[in-house]
């Protein structure tokens, strides 16, 4: 009985370890899979693909004034334009505006950039996308393999949007609609100023046809609901080109800047480690003048917040010409006045007869140093090392601060904040950049495990 009792516990112990895991480890969990997300669908709560794909939109309808002039509706989906650059604007030129890239722009819905065109005449129009004011694309949903103009050719009443209908017409003040789509399943078409359903019929070409009186202002709300196989759905939700984007990227030298981070956080946390380790030693086991009251004017120093050091840190950065330098962004941060207290106390508790055998050896104050204080602290040493890695691997202010905004010296957390646009944020390519700022703390963190262990077992020292 106690063994039955002993088992539940350890089992119950157990999964609330591991439940406990689980939560602590979902922000990890979350961006990884935000990193392989498609375009457009960060904040999609959806994880596994399902086997059909809904669509649906509400679309104005396209009328026939009295001057017979006709509507159209312009769509750029970034996810068919993979090799163009993460688009912070997008607008249409075409014979529609005279060739003019800054009179039709398009307005971001979170997924794809739209514009509807009205009182256009019944005529055959070429045009256009410009992304990012400088980039001329061809519409890639009407004419995927073309590397010329796109063509749209509208008639009297008609709306030549795709998406919907191969056709869509207005015949006085009746709408015809004809969806082709044969392995389609149409959930539901209504107007905006009906509650009930269009009535559909399906041809034996799998014509989806249907007719409603409409009003002026009826908008068009429609679901469609397509089969597909697993992988063309796994593949619509997931994607490894955000990954393949912000190390191809022109404008993100992303090597440049994960060397700099590494730079950066790798010299802190041993100028940081070697400063502190004497400074502990020289507080635990040496004696001079004001020692007690010097030391407790450096531990009342962490009381101050940080924010109020950091305009006299960049006045004196300034002043010493440090702005873009390594130097700048390094040695601000070496006055850790934490890992000074953490030292100065383990140092403490190593016995004083292992020094004062040292000195009966002949030994000097650098051996006795490395061979006794290095070695006693070490498990300690490499805490703080690990600690003043990571945060100073994730600094994103003091680093935005002391580089100007075409520095070679820029570090990853900065370099990651150029993906965001005027308008939107390409928050999958940030996630994807996130995922490879992990990776060097990961491998540290695998490679000191047995550091932290030993740090927590190790037994005090007898005389």
């Amino acid at each position: 009985m106690d063994k039955c009792k002993r088992l539940a516990l350890s089992s119950a112990l157990y999964l609330a370890l591991f439940m406990g895991a689980m939560i602590v480890l979902l922000p990890i969990f979350w961006m990884v899979i935000t990193a392989c997300k498609q375009p457009g669908k960060a904040f999609e709560f959806k994880f596994w693909p399902k086997p059909t794909v809904l669509q649906g939109a509400c679309l104005p309808l396209a009328t026939v004034p009295q001057d017979g002039s006709a509507a159209f509706t312009l769509e750029y989906d970034p996810a068919l334009y993979p090799k163009m650059p993460f688009a912070r604007q997008v607008t249409a030129a075409g014979e529609f505006n005279g060739w003019d890239k800054t009179k039709t722009p398009l307005q971001f819905d979170g997924q794809v950039w739209r514009i509807t065109l009205t009182q256009l005449k019944p005529l055959k129009y070429e045009y256009k996308f410009v992304v990012n004011d400088t980039n001329w694309t061809p519409d890639r949903a009407r004419d995927p393999e073309g590397d010329g103009n796109s063509v749209i050719v509208l008639q009297p009443g008609e709306n030549a949007n795709k998406v919907l209908a191969d056709q869509t017409k207005l015949v006085g003040n009746r709408l015809q609609f004809q969806i082709n789509r044969p392995q389609a399943k149409i959930l539901q078409i209504r107007l905006a100023s009906q509650k009930d359903v269009i009535p559909l019929t399906q041809d034996a070409k799998g014509i989806w046809c249907g007719e409603a009186e409409i009003k002026p202002e009826d908008k068009l709300e429609y679901s469609i609901e397509q089969p597909q196989t697993f992988s063309e759905a796994w593949h619509e939700l997931y994607t490894l080109n955000n990954f393949k984007k912000i190390i191809a990227a022109p404008d993100f030298p992303f090597g440049r800047f994960f060397f700099n981070s590494l730079i950066v956080a790798s010299l802190s946390g041993l100028l940081t480690v070697i400063l502190c380790t004497m400074a502990g030693y020289a507080f635990a086991k040496k004696d001079f003048f004001l020692k007690g009251t010097l030391f407790m004017i450096l531990m009342s120093t962490m009381m101050i917040p940080g924010m109020i050091f950091m305009v006299p840190q960049y006045a004196i950065v300034t002043n010493l010409d440090w702005i873009n330098t390594y130097m700048g962004m390094i040695v601000p941060h070496l006055a850790n006045i934490f890992g000074l207290f953490l030292l100065r106390q383990h140092i403490s508790i190593i016995p004083h007869s292992l020094f004062e055998a040292a000195i009966i050896d002949g030994a000097s104050e650098w051996q006795i140093f490395r061979y006794i204080v290095i070695p006693q602290s070490f498990p300690i040493m490499v805490t703080l090392f690990l600690m003043t890695f990571v945060s100073q691997w994730g600094n994103f202010l003091w680093q935005l601060i002391v580089n100007t905004p075409d520095s070679d010296c820029r570090t990853l957390p900065v370099g990651l904040a150029l993906f965001k646009g005027q308008y939107a944020q390409d928050w999958e390519v940030i996630m994807a950049g996130s995922c490879f700022s992990i990776l060097p703390i990961a491998f540290l963190f695998l490679i000191a495990q047995r550091y932290f262990i030993e740090g927590m077992t190790k037994g005090a020292i007898k005389e």
